[in-house]
């Protein structure tokens, strides 16, 4: 039997018509809107869990959704997530640590949905400083910024190893200068984001020694505005068919995804690598989200001397655009 002359041709218009298929219905589940674009300023930290924004960005779903997206960038989810407070942006991606320290004091922001989760926070040592395991740790200049996962988990480390936190000198710093200050020395050792960890250990080189600082305990990267940007949530809508779009090409462009990650946010290729098994991309808001917020709201009033109240984290949490968009990835109890 011999191969009909047309089988190839039959072939390539069978795959056309599949490709075809394939992104008439991707574009049926995130149909462009009507009228012009709308405009959303958004405060970012630039790190792999801000990866959905990053994607959107470059391969263009926020415009598709029709948006006008402005983004600016800081060192932390702190510092973005105030800029949304200064009214200089609307929204910003943040760390639920962060976002529970700062509801205690600007009870008008809002937790919109988790859109990643990460593991990889680590203190950073310096072996010269007669620094080779935690226990070393006493009596040392120990660095962490305030407010941030930095702080947290620091404390975290600290009641694992048994070291009460009066046993070290907690030195305040801003999260821009988490790497440079235990590289110059100025201090012995530093609690550090995960993008920043990275970098210490890798200017120290064999004078570095690292821990884990999260115990494998992952926290959510979340997207947060203030309760009256929502009266109006037509730029907010359009920012999440962006990212629900963003999240499926992560799911099956893993290594384009990377490659975007370090060209967008000007990430080392070996962090970005490194850094990717403990980070998950998606786009959600669960229960685990209110147990983290309550968690670290009730941590950061026994840090500040208060007393214990019955602050419902429920009432920072606005599920309403999710509910529209994706349902299915709103599992909080209500």
């Amino acid at each position: 039997m011999t191969n009909s002359p047309h089988k190839p041709k039959l072939l390539k218009v069978l795959l056309l018509i599949v490709v075809l298929v394939a992104w008439g219905c991707e574009n049926d589940e995130y149909p462009a809107p009507e009228g012009p674009p709308v405009k959303l300023s958004l405060a970012v930290s630039p790190a792999t869990y801000s990866g959905l924004i990053a994607i959107a960005d470059d391969k263009g779903y926020f415009k598709d959704a029709g948006l006008d997206l402005s983004m600016d960038l800081y060192p932390s989810g702190r510092e973005a997530l105030e800029a949304v407070c200064r009214g200089e942006a609307q929204a910003a991606t943040v760390a639920d640590i962060s976002f529970s320290a700062k509801a205690l004091e600007e009870p008008s922001i809002r937790v919109l949905a988790s859109i990643s989760t990460t593991v990889g926070s680590r203190i950073v040592a310096r072996k010269d400083r007669n620094i080779q395991s935690p226990s070393d740790l006493r009596g040392k200049k120990v660095g962490f910024s305030t407010g941030t996962v930095s702080d947290y988990f620091l404390y975290a480390f600290l009641m694992t190893e048994n070291i009460p936190p009066s046993d070290i000198t907690a030195v305040d710093i801003p999260p821009a200068r988490q790497v440079e200050s235990v590289v110059n020395g100025e201090l012995d050792a530093v609690s550090a984001f995960e993008v920043f960890a990275f970098e210490a250990e890798k200017r120290l080189g064999e004078n570095a020694v690292s821990w884990d600082s999260q115990n494998n305990l992952a926290y959510h990267w979340l997207l947060a505005t203030k309760a009256s940007l929502i009266r109006s949530p037509e730029p907010l809508k359009r920012l999440f068919r962006g990212l629900l779009r963003a999240e499926g090409f992560a799911q099956t462009h893993e290594e384009e995804t990377r490659t975007i990650l370090v060209r967008k946010w000007n990430l080392d290729p070996a962090f970005v690598l490194e850094s990717w098994p403990r980070t998950r991309l998606s786009v959600s808001l669960g229960q685990s989200v209110v147990t983290s917020l309550e968690n670290y709201a009730r941590w950061q009033m026994v840090k500040e001397g208060k007393l214990e109240d019955s602050t419902d984290v429920l009432n920072y949490l606005d599920t309403g655009i999710l509910d529209e968009m994706a349902p299915k990835e709103v599992t909080i109890f209500r």
